[in-house]
């Protein structure tokens, strides 16, 4: 009995570490985020000041627009049943091409960024905005609980991605592939990179909340350690199709971003 505390208060112990060292890795990922957007809106004002409280005054409109109306919503949608409803083999076809149409814009957007905290902004309105698309479809959200989930999922992978890319910015990757002095190369895998990840993020966050949607909480929660390996397993499956078909598209594929 005492071994079996013992074991269960390390556990316990570790998960808390993790959380303590994810949180403080966000919180400095996201200072640098804020960081980035204090140093633009700087050089802006040096012009004029006029042009940076104009900056300040168009991010908080993007951000009210792409983030707090949508999430107001979602809000604002009645909640699914917990046992689940019925959902059309229609409605899952259109689901599920959302969430890779939105994979690939954002696999497009983010690679092609070059901007950390862009690349945030871009994430997070344009996964809530797949959230709030498949809510609208359903007619139905998940419980508050799961909303917040995903929203973590999405601003914690997201921040944590574009804080990584930034410190390779002084990295050459084509010298450190024995490619010297084709820089061009390091710069082009580090944003293909990017985006590939971005785009796997919200893969996975669309698929979970489609998942959630389909089967209601109870199910969910009772069987949510096989739908999360189900849904990265998918996930992975289907990055190559997303990749492929944001690079031969490029900037004309970008359709139906919100």
């Amino acid at each position: 009995m005492k071994l079996f505390q013992i074991s269960t208060e390390l556990k316990v112990m570790s998960k808390s570490s993790k959380i303590i060292i994810l949180l403080s890795l966000v919180t400095l990922a996201v200072i640098c985020v804020i960081g980035n957007v204090i140093t633009v809106a700087d050089k802006v004002s040096e012009l004029n000041p006029w042009l940076g409280y104009a900056f300040y005054a168009v991010l908080l409109t993007l951000t009210a627009v792409f983030i707090l109306w949508p999430t107001v919503k979602i809000i604002f949608t009645p909640e699914l049943d917990p046992s689940g409803e019925l959902m059309s083999q229609e409605d899952k076809e259109s689901a599920d091409t959302m969430v890779k149409k939105t994979a690939q814009n954002v696999f497009v957007l983010t690679t092609v960024s070059q901007n950390g905290a862009l690349d945030v902004f871009t994430c997070l309105s344009m996964n809530i905005s797949l959230i709030n698309r498949l809510v609208e479809l359903r007619g139905r959200r998940p419980t508050f609980g799961q909303i917040l989930r995903l929203y973590w999922s999405v601003a914690s992978s997201s921040v944590l991605i574009a804080s990584a890319d930034e410190a390779l910015d002084d990295i050459n990757l084509g010298e450190l592939l024995g490619m010297s002095g084709i820089n061009a190369t390091g710069v082009l895998l580090k944003s293909m990179t990017n985006g590939m990840l971005n785009a796997l993020v919200t893969m996975r966050v669309g698929m979970t909340a489609l998942r959630y949607l389909e089967v209601g909480s109870i199910e969910f929660n009772q069987n949510k350690t096989s739908i999360r390996k189900e849904v990265r397993r998918k996930a992975m499956m289907r990055m190559p199709a997303v990749v492929a078909s944001g690079i031969k598209n490029g900037i004309l594929g970008i359709r139906n971003i919100f």
